[in-house]
């Protein structure tokens, strides 16, 4: 039950990464009819949301606990490279009081981090939970 509900937190974090992206901390919009840098480090971090939203379902439905733990090791290790993603992969603006560096970026690296100890607790209980089987 425990790793149920480690594994819905993941979920939830990994949805909040996603939709939180686009909407309520996105980065910089269009100037000019173009997009700036910012633009492209949203794009990157809703496609590693995505991707990590879809390994938090796959981690809660499946149901042997070596696979969940698989699973989470994964997710912590996107979810620790999408910190990197704004101003340190992908550039962003080169204003400091743009969205892109007020907003986007630090709750990119919040939620990510969030997700990563999330993701680390449910690697520890599932490494706890086989050692004690043996």
């Amino acid at each position: 039950m425990k790793r149920l509900i480690i594994g819905i937190a993941e979920g939830i974090a990994a949805l909040v990464l996603t939709i939180g992206a686009f909407t309520f901390f996105k980065a910089c919009g269009e100037h000019d009819g173009k997009f700036m840098a910012c633009h492209w480090a949203q794009n990157a971090v809703v496609l590693a949301g995505i991707v990590l939203a879809a390994l938090a379902l796959i981690r809660i439905v499946v149901p042997n606990d070596n696979i969940k733990t698989g699973i989470s090791i994964g997710i912590f290790a996107l979810s620790a490279a999408v910190i990197f993603i704004p101003g340190t992969t992908i550039n962003l603006c080169m204003m400091d009081d743009m969205a892109c560096h007020t907003t986007f970026k630090p709750a990119v690296i919040v939620v990510s981090a969030v997700l990563a100890v999330i993701a680390l607790a449910d690697v520890i209980a599932g490494f706890v939970k086989a050692k004690k089987a043996q």
